[in-house]
């Protein structure tokens, strides 16, 4: 069966913004995203048509543009999450990590590798929720606890794949570079920014 490069393109993007209505789903809305009716008086014959109408009478309210949005992209290997993340990274206001687990699987797996025990995998899972619940709400302080050697006083140049994130390679992080650097090659920022505080 062979595929056109066409077809798997639309088949991972259609994959990631399936992930992406998801994941803003859940963190937007309650669980109980529809009215829930006023039990006084009512009975079964009252409000009939309440299952086919939905929540489509329910009050909106207006989108909080100084809010600050909070986008985790999970794909799985080979998908383009890689071009994905790319492209969110061309904004200024975004913050994007090129694969944060890298450090927990570089610090546990060699551990973990003797043993194929569930206490081992829970472990690893425990850890890559952790970490990336720290990292989903901006504390960057817990992938201190991963990175080999340990970060002195906060510093490091281990960061995988540092240069990928605008964030991390244009001020104020990186004071170092003007107007001219901002498009940078990812082994450059790394030698021009110096270590990452």
């Amino acid at each position: 069966m062979q595929c056109s490069w066409k077809a798997v393109l639309l088949l991972a993007l259609a994959s990631i913004a399936i992930q992406y209505t998801a994941i803003r789903t859940f963190t937007a809305k309650s669980f109980h995203s529809c009215p829930i009716p006023n039990p006084v008086n009512c009975s079964l014959s009252q409000d009939t048509d309440a299952a086919d109408r939905l929540c489509d009478e329910s009050p909106t309210f207006a989108y909080n543009l100084s809010r600050k949005t909070h986008v985790l992209i999970l794909a799985t290997t080979r998908s383009g999450s890689s071009f994905v993340g790319q492209l969110f990274n061309q904004h200024f206001d975004v913050f994007y990590l090129f694969e944060p687990l890298y450090h927990v699987q570089y610090t546990l797996i060699p551990k973990l590798t003797q043993s194929k025990s569930t206490m081992d995998r829970r472990v690893m899972l425990g850890a890559s929720r952790d970490l990336l619940r720290s990292l989903y709400d901006c504390d960057l302080y817990f992938l201190e606890n991963y990175i080999k050697p340990q970060p002195v006083n906060h510093t490091t140049d281990r960061l995988f794949r540092r240069g990928a994130s605008k964030a991390l390679c244009s001020p104020p992080v990186c004071e170092s570079l003007g107007a001219v650097d901002l498009h940078l090659e990812e082994g450059d920022c790394v030698k021009k920014c110096g270590t990452l505080n």
